[in-house]
């Protein structure tokens, strides 16, 4: 089989309805299977929405153990060659699929490829960047080292060409060798969700892969099918982001240099974490603000956690001891 399609899903059940419809033709134009596994789910719609798929493979997963553990398990499963690996709320014509993945297969030198990805409108997300250092630790850190060293960038297709090579590209799209996942050692699921797609390309590019993101493919992404369903979740996920960011800094940087991120990353996160609690308690509560509020309180949690136990790994990740 060349290409398994690799889909983990939690609650986001119209998202994925959308995404399978797109998917059912596949295998007319690709040896090619898609499994998706459902993270605990346990909403009891999992049975029922299967049986209006019986032409896919679904896992449940024992565990929500976030995305890199359900990637993982999905490619322990899978039989394909290539993987490739969506979300559940895209939507991905077979036409564009087809050009990634014949083009994945002529070059392998290039270890990940991704591609544009667009919402239902036609705006363009921006699904790369660069890999989190001193000067891009921060939306405005990364601003201004665009502004400043324009040369060492590459997120921009060179005269003739259909691609560029970024630093890393998003977990929502990303195609790559069975051979190469294994070799570079599956997602890291130390992460439970968030920065396992910069982890990973971060090791293929150590060892010597390309990262490549097509201009001229293009897959519909709709955000948040999963991780913004409600407030409860959308504090969830965006604690996780900062976690993430956290176990990403350790895992990756050594010494002097390592403390410095670390703190650095602390004193940004309690500073904005504490004006957009005052901002909550001003607005009386409402809803948006509300779930700032939440997010600074876990991630206060998770700060104590981490003096107590001398790691960084996410609570809710599989191999937190």
């Amino acid at each position: 089989m060349d290409l398994s399609v690799i889909i983990v899903n939690y609650r986001g059940w119209n998202h994925l309805s959308a995404c399978l419809d797109s998917l059912r033709d596949l295998n007319r134009r690709i040896s090619s299977e898609v499994i998706i596994v459902d993270n605990n789910s346990f909403d009891g719609k999992l049975n029922e929405f299967k049986s209006g798929y019986p032409g896919f493979k679904f896992i449940s997963n024992e565990v929500n153990g976030g995305f890199a553990n359900g990637c993982n398990l999905g490619s322990r499963h899978a039989n394909g060659d290539f993987l490739l690996f969506l979300n559940p709320d895209t939507v991905a014509k077979t036409e564009e699929i087809e050009k990634l993945f014949t083009r994945a297969k002529d070059h392998p030198e290039n270890y990940l490829s991704s591609c544009r990805q667009i919402d239902k409108r036609g705006r363009e997300s921006k699904a790369y960047g660069l890999f989190q250092g001193f000067g891009t630790i921060t939306g405005t850190g990364r601003s201004l080292y665009r502004l400043l060293f324009k040369n060492r960038i590459n997120e921009t297709p060179e005269q003739g060409n259909n691609f560029f090579r970024p630093d890393w590209v998003s977990g929502s799209v990303i195609l790559i060798s069975k051979e190469i996942f294994n070799i570079i050692g599956r997602f890291d699921e130390d992460y439970w969700m968030y920065f396992e797609d910069m982890d990973l390309c971060r090791r293929a590019r150590d060892r010597g892969g390309n990262i490549i993101y097509f201009t001229d493919i293009s897959i519909q992404h709709n955000h948040g099918g999963s991780s913004r369903v409600n407030l409860k979740t959308t504090s969830i996920t965006k604690t996780e982001v900062l976690i993430s960011n956290h176990q990403y800094l350790f895992k990756h940087y050594k010494g002097v240099r390592r403390f410095v991120l670390l703190s650095w990353l602390i004193i940004i996160n309690l500073i904005s974490g504490l004006l957009s609690s005052f901002a909550a308690i001003l607005l009386f509560f409402k809803p948006k603000m509300l779930s700032r509020l939440f997010i600074f309180l876990r991630l206060l949690i998770y700060y104590s956690g981490v003096i107590k136990r001398g790691n960084w790994i996410s609570p809710r990740s599989v191999n937190f001891h």
